[in-house]
């Protein structure tokens, strides 16, 4: 017997939220999207507002990708209808909210995930396979690209390498960030540097230059690991996956929604993310 799909809806549809409804709507029954553009549409779904898709009991779980200013007051109405909600990163604004999100869906008995995609890289997933048990000494990242200059850098990028130190590592003991102003924004380059007791994590994000690269570089005491792209490359050779981390984030949202695994950006993953924002100086 063919297992019944979920009934799903989205929230924002913009550049990033029409891959999200794409995904939604191969793996399950997409059946609304709320977007403030009139010429937005979404291939067998049903234009609605957030008032109409909190409204319908049928829809289980709901996709928000909208502006990050927004999050809060859409995941908290969307969680007091009891539905399940995959937020795009970050959860909120200050970490404060964010837990009071994590604490709302505990009480409702919901999934809240926040949707940090790197985590699902499967390169990614590979490559923390084979870091376990070895002592990291240094982790640095470097993105450079141009564009993303909608939102302020620290929550729209920087956030991506704080998720992975913070799935890695733990809560660093302190951080520094150095801000440079670039021209497009009030800050376009940002280089940040994360202390732990025996390791230290280092980014450098460039959002307006003319090189297009995203490396993360690991340290350990008798290797040296490189992800860049599909693959990671170390000492022993190189390791290449072409699944796409989106599609994986969104089964694996859909899949603890039906009672599987729980996602390892679920629960209050966010908040603790925003927790590192809050201390670099």
């Amino acid at each position: 017997m063919e297992q019944k799909r979920l009934k799903t809806a989205i929230i924002g549809v913009g550049r990033w939220g029409t891959n999200v409804a794409h995904e939604l709507a191969i793996q399950s029954d997409l059946v609304y999207f709320a977007s403030k553009e009139s010429d937005t549409a979404v291939p067998s779904a049903k234009r609605a507002t957030v008032e109409e898709i909190c409204a319908d009991p049928s829809i289980e779980a709901v996709a928000i990708a909208t502006p990050i200013a927004t999050h809060e007051e859409l995941v908290r109405k969307v969680l007091e209808t009891g539905k399940h909600v995959l937020c795009e990163k970050p959860l909120a604004e200050t970490s404060a909210t964010a837990y009071e999100l994590s604490n709302l869906a505990k009480a409702k008995k919901t999934m809240l995930v926040t949707g940090y995609v790197y985590i699902y890289h499967p390169v990614y997933q590979e490559l923390k396979k084979k870091l376990a048990g070895q002592q990291i000494s240094r982790i640095e990242f470097v993105w450079k690209k141009y564009g993303t200059f909608q939102e302020a850098i620290e929550l729209n990028l920087l956030t991506h390498h704080l998720a992975i130190a913070l799935d890695i590592l733990g809560k660093p003991t302190n951080g520094v960030v150095t801000r440079r102003e670039a021209g497009e924004t009030a800050c376009d380059i940002i280089d940040t540097k994360l202390s732990y007791p025996s390791c230290e994590v280092i980014s450098h994000i460039d959002r307006v230059s003319k090189e297009k690269i995203h490396t993360m570089t690991i340290h350990t005491a008798n290797n040296v690991l490189v992800w860049e792209g599909t693959q990671y490359r170390d000492s022993s050779g190189v390791f290449e996956s072409r699944d796409m981390p989106l599609q994986l984030e969104v089964t694996a949202f859909l899949n603890a929604v039906s009672a599987g695994p729980v996602p390892p950006t679920a629960g209050d993953f966010g908040a603790r993310v925003l927790e590192i924002h809050e201390m670099l100086h």
